[in-house]
């Protein structure tokens, strides 16, 4: 969340920075100006604008950096997820169709969802999901995802 307020607290001193610089040129903040002064304003705002500029493009990249930081690098790869998903699955005894009912929950399909998907009742996969959360000692899908992601 505070992410996300300091990008927009930044964004929009840009912008009204932006606006203000094009105003004043357009002489919306007075009448007739001498150059030397009309130049020195512009340059005033324009070096506002870099700073408040340079700041959004730092806060950003650290921004960034830490995200990337947490999820440990680069971002997974869908082989790699799933490759992933198969090496923790591997530690429970489900069936050939459980762990495709694993797969599907993991991805984030709801049960009527995973039941056209493989065209099976979704009382079916119900049981299925039953089944998956006792094996694998879980409550929710919560649960679950927090089980496998990495």
């Amino acid at each position: 969340m505070k992410k996300r307020a300091l990008r927009c607290i930044l964004g929009t001193g840009y912008i009204l920075l932006l606006t203000t610089l094009l105003l004043y040129q357009a002489g919306a903040f007075g009448g007739r100006r001498e150059w030397q002064i009309a130049v020195l304003g512009t340059l005033l705002l324009g070096i506002a604008l870099a700073v408040v500029l340079m700041l959004y493009i730092r806060v950003n990249d650290q921004i960034r950096r830490q995200d990337e930081n947490q999820s440990g690098g680069e971002p997974l790869t869908g082989e790699e997820i799933y490759a992933h998903f198969l090496s923790v699955m591997e530690a429970y005894t489900l069936s050939e169709r459980e762990l495709e009912v694993a797969w599907l929950l993991y991805r984030g399909y709801t049960n009527r969802q995973i039941g056209e998907a493989l065209y099976i009742a979704e009382t079916t996969v119900k049981k299925h999901v039953s089944h998956i959360y006792q094996k694998m000692d879980v409550q929710s899908r919560k649960e679950f995802r927090a089980a496998i992601t990495p």
